[in-house]
């Protein structure tokens, strides 16, 4: 299960986002190489870690093994403070249930949560998270080829911009809709046959700020898992370039 942190039970995940953010630089800084990154403290965190920003953590033995944030667009956000120049002056989606993913990563040794891959479960928990929380779509800087495994993956995908390339990594701006079958999708590809949230009891949603995070009233069950398909990057890298300039 993948735990939804937010700024209403940040205190009472304290030491599990400390393990995030030791986890955030081990991956970052030490595996992606995101030396602007560095800290002497071992923790990874930037100017965007506000209340407002949403954790999706997932753990194996108490361990965190996969983690990745969003940001609310009508917020200040990584593409309209860092990577601006990625858009050529157009504009974009931005409102406050449009969503930027970020810092997405599982750990190379995750290995398999209930028979799926962690970066599996996490991938798929953020598009469930969006139909539970109802967040309408997602913001990604990513790679190019990462844009064929979205549609792959069932995604409505956009193009927002053509690619740069940023940290000698070619970047491309899109935007994704968050619908069922593309989370049917994600479930019968993965093998995923159960909710991959896990909601704390009284979680507001931190969208609306109003109505109490609840799972979803029915999935239907996964069919047999199909082949999926694997671009050559490593998906470590699929959302963002080096950050360079977000702390």
């Amino acid at each position: 299960m993948v735990q939804i942190i937010t700024a209403q039970n940040c205190d009472e995940h304290e030491a599990l986002m400390e393990d995030v953010w030791q986890f955030r630089h081990r991956q970052f800084v030490d595996r992606l190489g995101w030396k602007e990154l560095a800290s002497d403290d071992g923790r990874e965190r930037d100017r965007f870690d506000t209340d407002d920003a949403i954790h999706l953590v997932v753990s194996k033995a108490n361990r965190v093994v996969g983690y990745t944030r969003l940001l609310r667009t009508s917020e200040p956000h990584l593409l309209s403070e860092v990577y601006p120049e990625l858009m050529d002056g157009a504009d974009w989606p931005r409102a406050a249930d449009i969503y930027e993913w970020t810092r997405c990563i599982s750990d190379q040794d995750a290995g398999l949560i209930d028979e799926v891959q962690a970066s599996h479960l996490l991938i798929t928990a953020v598009l469930e998270f969006c139909l539970v929380a109802r967040i309408r779509g997602l913001i990604v800087e990513t790679h190019p080829k990462l844009v064929n495994w979205m549609l792959e993956t069932g995604y409505k995908v956009e193009t927002l911009a053509a690619p740069k390339e940023m940290n000698g990594v070619p970047v491309v701006p899109v935007y994704i809709g968050a619908t069922l079958s593309a989370l049917q999708r994600h479930q019968s590809m993965f093998g995923i046959r159960h909710s991959t949230l896990e909601i704390d009891e009284g979680l507001i949603n931190p969208v609306d700020g109003r109505s109490l995070l609840r799972h979803l009233p029915a999935v239907a069950p996964a069919k047999a898992a199909t082949e999926p398909y694997f671009p050559e990057v490593d998906f470590g890298a699929m959302r963002e370039s080096s950050g360079s300039g977000s702390n």
